[in-house]
């Protein structure tokens, strides 16, 4: 089973969840559970979830993490 985080707009893989994941915090009201590993493809390859910034944790699913170079360069005015 994985885990969304609708705040954090991440996709935690339970099957393998690392310490940094912190899963225990995410509120279970802002959760979106999805059972198969098809579904997780056709989550994260939805135009609109990719525009919404969805993405693949970093700690247990880093084949699903993209980090966005660009952000570095950009200012937060």
């Amino acid at each position: 089973m994985w885990i969304v985080d609708l705040d954090k707009k991440v996709v935690h893989d339970m099957s393998k969840p690392a310490y940094e994941c912190q899963i225990s915090k995410i509120d279970k009201e802002r959760r979106k559970k999805i059972y198969t590993k098809g579904g997780v493809d056709r989550f994260l390859d939805d135009p609109l979830n990719t525009r919404e910034g969805y993405r693949g944790c970093q700690f247990c699913m880093p084949e699903y993490f993209e980090f966005n170079m660009q952000s570095i360069f950009q200012s937060n005015d």
